[in-house]
């Protein structure tokens, strides 16, 4: 109930209200005793309803009366009457930075004017162990006077130094300004109010908060997941703090504002003062830092379907390019739909049958059939993936590995696949009128075991692809039942059939502009057409978990999440809805519920290898290590007689560091499959990992059998390597070279080869190459600006050709970004030396190496010799 005018509180009378918060009532209020005016917070009854919450009550308000600073709203009493305690604060004339913003974005010199004072205010409270936790321009005004005041220290946070954190208020925060520790109900300290300054500086700049969405849900997604949305006309010196501040993990963060006070002033002084800086109304600076897709490096992996790029360290060292050092987040988020590879079988055994589904021909070369022909092979896979033929010993190859594989005939089939049996075909299409061709072929000899010619006018593809696998089935001695075509796809609207398969055909590919949402719009026209196909509904869910992947906005997780559940509702049988619904959940980190759904697919489908993987990469990514390697083991069970098993389980090995059990695993994938190029790839990658020399030959005849069978960029790129760390720079070249010949898009490796011709005392060409790594490096920029290796390999860059005020922009962000990165602390100390800043390159190189950067790899960096040799340089004195 609000007070009236001319009440009182104590010795103070009531002169107005000001407002009210979560925190409570607030009213301007005379001071009868010495004649002021104050402001008073009447605090909610719940505030103080208990005995302890009294205390926290009367702790907190000690806690912020210890704080005297001229940018922190004075407390002048504690007081309790009629029932109601009060807060009695300095009254403020002015308006609050709010209401400021909502006239429009301001200037940056503005900006860093009212930021900085008030971070010297944070910075106060936090030298007495004070934390504000709700930061936000409604909580700092702007008073008449010129002066920027914090108030509202209410969520206030007594953080003692070796007890830990200790609550003092009733709430969390405002949504929009929560850390997202705060998010997640994690202990907070003096970095949630550097994150709360970060989101101020981007909203004073932009108009509005960078991580506004649609609800309340949308926008905790959004700070715990996404990147903030770019600061308008900001300068690169400006963005480093902000994303600084911005940092997901608080250990990349300032530690406190006193930190970020520091850098503020130290803007305003050298960027400002010297009037190197445009207005929001001006130009736009030449180098303008953008948010990148995530907050914090992370590896990325090949485009490859089987290799993956490890931690790349800046200049040669231990970049083994295989699935081992793939994340497991990617992996889960990545992998291909189960709805297309149900079984994950590849380059199976010989006592067994296994069966590769080719690419189908598109009789006349329509373009317009072309995404047809594309899904008919996957849903085909799937089909056959899908019988429940168990105890007959059909495994079949996912059609994402054929792909990857890029095999085309029944002779590479057997070779690079290890597949026993290859279905051949072709599809023509004209008006409604479907011509279907299958051919099942002997891969050993060459021999068609027999063929089908099928042809529906109506256009009805479920039902000719139905027809197809009896006939197949029958050729491979196998009976099919209408039961067991039951969850392979089901019978469909034959219009909404096509749109689905024309679907599969666009995620094919999806990495191409307007695949995907093509994707997308193909299959609503599928369920919309045929509101009962439950597969479509499951494929759409996980189209709609792709575009997250590429996009990534909570309403795309809820479209997955609601078209699971419509599928779920249409057929409560279909293993596929599940993992679908285990990804999403793993892709925003909900691994309990990823784990749930993972479990009922394989209540529904015990043999299904796409359950199973996810489900053991989800125990990893868990940290719940002996139930992951259970279920790998489980997997290989299944399918004693399947290479991937076996390589998958390897491949958990080497990340675990566990080198002979991951050798082992991965030798036994070659006596599988002999002509396995990727397993001795993988193999060799293994033992480069080891770090041991000793262990150098057998790398090299790996890598060496691996192009023998099948030449890779993978198995380039790592003999490049290879030979790069033996001294061999003329062969590590070559080696290179033929890497890039085969994928020239990743500047890591074109900066490999830079160093190597570097070492030739090849001028011309380590330029050519190191022009190519920075043209590369400024394009990965655009979408990377978080990604530290990019920065510190653009830095180093820059630092070559002399531009050195590009060059201290890229370094700086570089540590802000990864201040304990061995890798990112060694790139800071080539760069300051190609600047001629030996002390700096010092302090960096020997950070970088106490922090485990090997020293043998900076001896065999040809930029770092000098410095190696300064006396001051003290490797023994590593711990």
């Amino acid at each position: 109930m609000a007070l009236p005018a001319a009440s009182k509180l104590g010795p103070y009378e009531i002169v107005a209200p000001l407002g009210a918060g979560g925190m409570g009532e607030v009213y301007r209020a005379l001071d009868t005793r010495l004649g002021r005016s104050v402001a008073i917070k009447v605090l909610p009854e719940q505030a103080t309803a208990s005995s302890e919450a009294l205390e926290r009550f009367q702790r907190e308000a000690r806690s912020v009366s210890s704080l005297n600073h001229p940018n922190i709203c004075t407390l002048y009493d504690i007081g309790h009457d009629d029932g109601r305690d009060f807060i009695v604060m300095e009254c403020l004339e002015g308006e609050t930075l709010a209401q400021r913003i909502r006239r429009g974005p301001l200037s940056v010199r503005e900006t860093v004017d009212v930021a900085l004072p008030v971070a010297r205010g944070l910075a106060e409270a936090h030298s007495h162990s004070v934390v504000h936790r709700d930061i936000k321009p409604s909580n700092i005004i702007l008073t008449k006077q010129g002066v920027q005041k914090i108030i509202d220290f209410g969520l206030a946070r007594l953080v003692s130094a070796n007890a830990g954190t200790q609550t003092l208020g009733l709430t969390t925060g405002t949504i929009g300004y929560m850390s997202p520790e705060q998010t997640l109900g994690r202990p907070v300290n003096a970095s949630t109010d550097v994150w709360a300054m970060g989101v101020i500086l981007i909203e004073m700049l932009n108009g509005a908060n960078p991580f506004q969405r649609e609800n309340a849900s949308a926008i905790l997604f959004a700070i715990v997941n996404e990147p903030p949305a770019a600061p308008a006309s900001a300068p690169p010196e400006l963005q480093k703090i902000i994303y600084r501040a911005l940092s997901k993990d608080p250990a990349g963060r300032y530690a406190d504002c006193g930190e970020m006070a520091e850098d503020l002033e130290t803007f305003r002084s050298t960027i400002i003062s010297a009037a190197a800086m445009q207005p929001v109304d001006g130009s736009a600076p030449t180098a303008t830092l953008r948010p990148g897709e995530v907050q914090k490096y992370l590896e990325r992996a090949s485009a490859s379907a089987w290799a993956g790029a490890a931690a790349p360290p800046k200049k040669i060292s231990r970049w083994w390019l295989s699935l081992a050092a793939l994340p497991l987040l990617a992996l889960l988020a990545f992998a291909v739909p189960s709805v297309r590879s149900r079984i994950n079988g590849a380059l199976f055994g010989t006592t067994e049958r296994h069966i590769a589904v080719l690419p189908f021909d598109n009789i006349g070369n329509n373009p317009g059939n072309a995404p047809l022909a594309e899904g008919l092979m996957d849903s085909l896979t799937s089909i056959l993936s899908n019988l429940d033929v168990g105890n007959q010993s059909l495994w079949v190859v996912p059609s994402s590995v054929v792909r990857a594989r890029k095999v085309t005939d029944p002779s590479a089939a057997l070779r690079e696949l290890g597949a026993t049996l290859v279905v051949e075909g072709s599809i023509e299409h004209e008006g409604r009128d479907i011509r279907l061709t299958v051919n099942l072929i002997n891969a050993k000899t060459l021999r068609q075991i027999g063929s089908a010619q099928l042809e529906d006018p109506a256009g009805d593809l479920a039902t000719l692809q139905n027809e197809a696998v009896s006939r197949l089935s029958k050729l491979m001695g196998i009976s099919v039942t209408a039961d067991m075509l039951k969850n392979t796809g089901g019978k469909a609207n034959p219009a909404a059939y096509q749109s689905y398969l024309t679907a599969l055909g666009y995620i094919q590919r999806y990495d191409k502009p307007g695949n995907l949402d093509a994707a997308i719009a193909a299959l609503n026209d599928a369920v919309k057409t045929d509101p009962s196909f439950a597969v479509g509904y499951a494929e759409l869910a996980d189209a709609y978990r792709r575009k997250f992947a590429v996009d990534p906005n909570q309403k795309w997780i809820d479209e997955a999440t609601a078209n699971c559940q419509k599928a779920a509702q249409l057929d409560p049988n279909l293993p596929a809805v599940y993992i679908t619904l285990a990804r999403t959940h793993a892709m925003v980190a909900h691994y309990d519920l990823a784990l749930e759904e993972f479990q009922r697919a394989l209540r529904l489908d015990p043999h299904n290898s796409d359950a199973l993987e996810g489900l053991a990469g989800t125990y990893e990514r868990m940290g719940r290590i002996a139930e992951a390697e259970a279920t790998f083991k489980k997997a290989v069970a299944l399918r004693p007689d399947y290479w991937d098993g076996y390589n998958s389980l390897g491949l958990f090995y080497d990340r675990q560091r566990r080198y002979p059990e991951a050798i082992a695993e991965l030798q036994r994938v070659i006596e599988l499959t002999p002509d396995n190029a990727q397993g001795y790839s993988n193999l060799a990658s293994v033992y480069l990992d080891m770090g041991d020399p000793k262990a150098i030959p057998q790398a090299e005849q790996a890598l060496r059998k691996s192009i023998e069978l099948s030449p890779s960029y993978a198995a380039y790129a790592n003999l490049g390597i290879l030979y790069y760390q033996q001294k061999r720079y003329t062969d590590s070249a070559a080696a290179t070279e033929k890497a890039l010949q085969l994928n020239d898009k990743n500047y890591l490796v074109w900066d490999n080869l830079a160093i190597a011709y570097q070492w030739l005392k090849e001028k011309s060409k380590a330029e050519s190459a190191r022009t190519r790594e920075i043209a590369l490096l400024e394009e990965e920029a655009k979408t990377h600006q978080q990604d530290p290796m990019v920065q510190s390999s653009l830095a180093i860059g820059y630092a070559e050709r002399g531009q050195r005020e590009q060059v201290l922009i890229h370094v700086e962000s570089a540590l802000a970004l990864a201040p304990t990165d061995a890798t990112i602390l060694v790139n800071a100390g080539e760069t300051y030396e190609d600047l001629g800043d030996r002390p700096k390159a010092l302090r960096y190189i020997e950070q970088g190496w106490k922090k485990g950067y090997p020293l043998a790899q900076l001896q065999n960096n040809p930029d770092v010799q000098e410095l190696l040799r300064d006396p001051n340089f003290r490797p023994t004195e590593k711990k």
